[in-house]
């Protein structure tokens, strides 16, 4: 292929990225190491303050006030501030502090470790963080188990069955995130529809979202159930290119059923299945949907959730850039192991 016909192929796709990932990217960077705050002076207000019997006071006090352009826009001041966002939004300092003691007396090793655990939970960037990373550990290995598994059933059923059954499970995926979230939430209110089950059932009244545990394993049960079927839908497609030779002659040697899952379709899954835990870990280190429709950031807080709420209630733009920057460090952290063990399966193959 001449190098004009394949520029021509690549072109589009190569401005697509510049425009929507390079570009927001550099944004974000340079919104995290700078400060912007409106240029004020002092200037005197007299304002007339009504007195008794329809009498008035000039009183005159010296305020503040943006400093206006040739247009009367408001003039902004940007400062280089380096790192101090990030130090900031990742109260790395505070962390430092908190190791450094003092450490309650008359207590062993669990009793300090306990104490720093509280300690740095009270820190809004590592309660974000803990429940970012259970969400993403607890939610990865069971899509995959969960995938496998209905992708194998299914796969046995008959042709005629097949398509309703890929059908059904592919329905948590199609629903928006808000939807499907808000609908799990307003099943596990205090009225909600489980709720009244088991209160007839006999178990009691029963408050799901009144506390941290049965919170963080809601949304934990939630995203399996929003994201098992995209699992599920990439190892179905990867079991109808599974050639039947190698299943055959396992089967003729005695390989029982759990053999050739291990030693035959799963080294075939094995691509896919890291396909899958790549794109899985990206998205759900990024989990919002269900925080912000629980309201429970109380118990179950992430760093998606935090740059919204930074953003979008206290206006910090700064800052939010900031935990946004966090947010793909974290993210490449966690590919990185993956993309290794990836490398080196390859490698031996080849």
């Amino acid at each position: 292929m001449k190098a004009k016909t394949f520029l021509a192929f690549v072109a589009p796709s190569v401005a697509s990225m510049l425009l929507l990932i390079a570009l927001p990217l550099v944004g974000v960077v340079f919104l995290s190491v700078y400060q912007s705050y409106v240029k004020t002076e002092l200037r005197e207000v007299t304002t007339e303050v009504p007195l008794f019997g329809g009498q008035t006071r000039e009183v005159t006090r010296t305020v503040p006030q943006p400093v206006l352009d040739e247009n009367g826009d408001t003039i902004f001041i940007w400062e280089y501030v380096g790192g101090r966002n990030l130090r900031e939004a990742s109260e790395i300092e505070g962390v430092v502090e908190t190791f450094r003691g003092p450490f309650p007396q008359n207590e062993g090793l669990g009793g300090k470790l306990n104490h720093v655990y509280k300690r740095i939970s009270n820190y809004d960037f590592w309660s974000a963080l803990e429940f970012t990373l259970l969400y993403t550990f607890f939610t990865t290995p069971a899509i995959l188990i969960i995938g496998l598994g209905v992708a194998l059933a299914v796969n046995r059923v008959t042709e005629g069955l097949r398509g309703s059954l890929v059908f059904i499970s592919l329905l948590p995926m199609i629903v928006t995130p808000i939807v499907s979230s808000s609908a799990i939430f307003w099943m596990f209110l205090d009225n909600g529809i489980v709720s009244v089950i088991l209160e007839q059932l006999g178990f009691g009244q029963i408050y799901f979202l009144s506390n941290q545990i049965s919170t963080r394993i809601l949304i934990i049960l939630y995203g399996i159930w929003f994201a098992a079927p995209f699992a599920f839908i990439i190892l179905y497609a990867g079991l109808q290119t599974m050639p039947r030779d190698p299943l055959e002659s396992a089967m003729i040697d005695g390989a029982n059923a759990w053999q050739r899952l291990r030693y035959v379709i799963i080294p075939h899954l094995t691509p896919l299945l890291a396909v899958i835990t790549m794109i899985h870990v990206m998205d759900a280190y990024r989990v919002f949907e269900p925080i912000l429709v629980f309201g429970t950031s109380v118990y179950a807080n992430s760093v998606q959730y935090l740059t919204y709420f930074v953003l979008g209630v206290q206006d910090n733009i700064h800052k939010a850039a900031a935990y946004s920057i966090l947010t793909i460090i974290g993210v490449v952290i966690l590919l990185i192991p993956i993309l290794r063990h990836t490398f080196k399966e390859q490698k031996a193959i080849n």
